[in-house]
């Protein structure tokens, strides 16, 4: 991630210019030799140019104009909520608006419900203000994921009493009526706003890809597809390579350095939104270099690596958690640490709740089978994750900052053009990302799961769903990493939200008085109270964390922990 200098300023202006121009220099050129009746404009260009004009122009004609159209119809839809799941989200939700609420800097004062709001140019609205039909709208998009003329009249009664404690927690009587100026955050109903990126972009994004499977594979990583893989944009030149299987789900490909470690647990990394695995080649070299027979899974999620695709996008949280256990069975997986970053956060945070839940049903109703899903038992004994997107889901900062941000700095603008304004990228977000079902709360860290102790290790701790203890069970594990300067994540709220600490400390631990220079031999992980911990790093920005072996080596010092097997059972 850029900082923010003039010349990092400067630097990454000229480029969007560049490539936002290629387009239309293109048409331009064609006029040009349509008007001359040369394609070399009488011998002033080669003819390659032509070529490549022709090319660029064809690209934005016949591809990005019909999936500009195309991406704006949804494939999935929100899963729907009953009142008693509505309401129950809304009142969680409201025990945790208070604290930025009564935030002492005046801009976070304004964050609920004003943040989910765009306000309108002075000029055109002098007094703009939020009125009570405003509300409702957002109020719809997020419980009931419809637009207001789609509302049935039997919510009128609940959708007014979500009013009345919103007018509660912010003291504000809202008017009646409707300011057009106004306009709510509505990410799955609104535009998805993409910006064109030419041909030679995705050229250069496929020569990165090949370098970075080319150093994967030196680095003994090999890649698996599916014989049927949907189709993509640019063609992954690697994957002639790659090991075709008919256990490989369509819904990724995936590297795997095979597992042969006998004291650790293998890694399960997700990425996020970027130009895939390659921002992370120098993490998982430091991995290696923890343990050469420590096995890695490293999944790729394509529609957010800057690549075109035909299968449009991320599948549902029940179709993406299926594939990610069966493509673990398949290669002999039963257990292992998830390591997460950014938008892998999210797919993290299915799989979190997804242990949860089957814990909570296997405690509850330990004579009953889930039918919800038939794939393979597999479980997570820890989780690393890192610039996370789920936390405070519910307040605006991370929709408002990716989507909606008018971008000024140069990293901002780094942001908006080659990640948010990406067309699959976009498509996402803002077709597939339903935060209902991605949002963490601390007590998913506090309270944590329970999971399968290895073979022969026998410890009986106390089951958070229920009074009487359990034997082959220990609780997993959750280490958090926040910049403090994260141009995404609201990370000084989240720091203080998960501590519950105004005094900001790089290393905290629950349950525990850590040092923060203090050494992971200090920290006893035996002790059921030590269940989260959070690495926060004041000055870095997004992302920034995997720039250098220093900032790096508090993730490697927390994964070696969590794959110890002699150390957690």
């Amino acid at each position: 991630m850029l900082g923010t200098t003039l010349y990092e300023y400067i630097s990454i202006l000229i480029s969007i210019t560049l490539l936002r121009l290629v387009a239309p220099t293109s048409f331009l050129y064609l006029l040009s030799c349509l008007y001359t009746k040369s394609f070399t404009l009488n011998g002033a260009t080669p003819p390659w140019i032509f070529l490549l004009a022709l090319f660029e122009s064809f690209f934005y004609l016949f591809v990005y104009v019909p999936r500009k159209k195309a991406l704006q119809k949804s494939v999935y839809t929100a899963p729907p909520l009953n009142r008693e799941q509505r309401e129950a989200l809304f009142l969680r939700c409201s025990k945790h608006i208070s604290f930025s609420v009564t935030e002492s800097t005046p801009e976070l004062s304004s964050t609920y419900p004003n943040g989910w709001f765009l306000t309108p140019n002075p000029r055109s609205t002098p007094n703009p203000r939020l009125k009570r039909e405003n509300l409702i709208e957002w109020i719809l998009w997020a419980l009931f994921s419809c637009n207001p003329h789609e509302a049935k009249d039997s919510w009128k009664d609940e959708i007014d009493g979500y009013v009345r404690q919103i007018e509660g927690i912010t003291k504000v009587k809202f008017e009646n009526g409707r300011d057009e100026g106004m306009k709510a955050l509505r990410l799955t109903l609104d535009e998805v706003k993409m910006v064109h990126r030419p041909l030679v972009w995705y050229i250069i994004v496929a020569l990165v890809d090949l370098i970075t499977s080319i150093k994967l594979y030196t680095m003994n990583f090999y890649q698996y597809s599916s014989p049927t893989h949907p189709q993509f944009f640019p063609p992954r030149l690697f994957s002639i390579f790659s090991t075709p299987s008919p256990s490989v789900t369509d819904h990724f490909s995936y590297w795997y350095r095979p597992h042969k470690s006998s004291d650790r647990d293998p890694i399960v990394f997700i990425h996020g939104i970027g130009i895939g695995l390659h921002p992370y080649i120098p993490f998982l070299q430091d991995l290696i270099q923890l343990d050469p027979d420590q096995g890695i899974l490293l999944i790729e999620l394509l529609p957010v690596s800057m690549h075109i695709c035909s299968s449009t996008s991320i599948p549902p949280r029940r179709e993406m958690l299926d594939a990610i256990y069966t493509t673990m069975h398949s290669l002999g997986i039963s257990r292992a640490v998830l390591a997460s970053h950014s938008y892998g956060t999210i797919i993290a945070a299915h799989v979190i709740r997804d242990s949860q839940e089957t814990n909570h049903r296997s405690n509850t109703e330990p004579n009953q089978t889930s039918t919800e899903s038939s794939s393979p038992q597999v479980r997570f004994t820890s989780h690393l994750l890192i610039d996370p997107i789920p936390i405070l889901l519910h307040l605006p900062a991370v929709a408002f900052n990716f989507l909606y941000r008018v971008p000024r700095e140069a990293n901002e603008w780094q942001l908006w053009y080659f990640a948010s304004r990406d067309p699959d990228v976009a498509y996402t977000l803002g077709r597939c990302f339903f935060w209902a079902e991605g949002v963490l709360w601390r007590e998913d860290f506090g309270v944590g799961v329970d999971v399968d102790m290895a073979p022969n290790s026998k410890r009986t701790i106390k089951n958070p769903h229920e009074s009487q203890p359990t034997n082959q069970t220990s609780k997993v594990q959750f280490a958090i990493i926040l910049s403090g300067k994260d141009q995404i994540v609201p990370a000084p709220l989240v720091r203080k939200y998960l501590t519950g600490e105004d005094e900001v400390k790089e290393r905290w631990l629950s349950g525990s008085n850590v040092d923060p220079h203090s050494s992971d031999s200090d920290i006893d992980n035996d002790n059921d109270s030590n269940s989260l911990e959070v690495l926060y790093y004041p000055t870095l920005d997004h992302a920034m964390v995997f720039d250098t072996e220093e900032r790096r080596r508090g993730m490697i010092r927390v994964l070696a922990r969590f794959t110890r097997l002699g150390g957690r059972g």
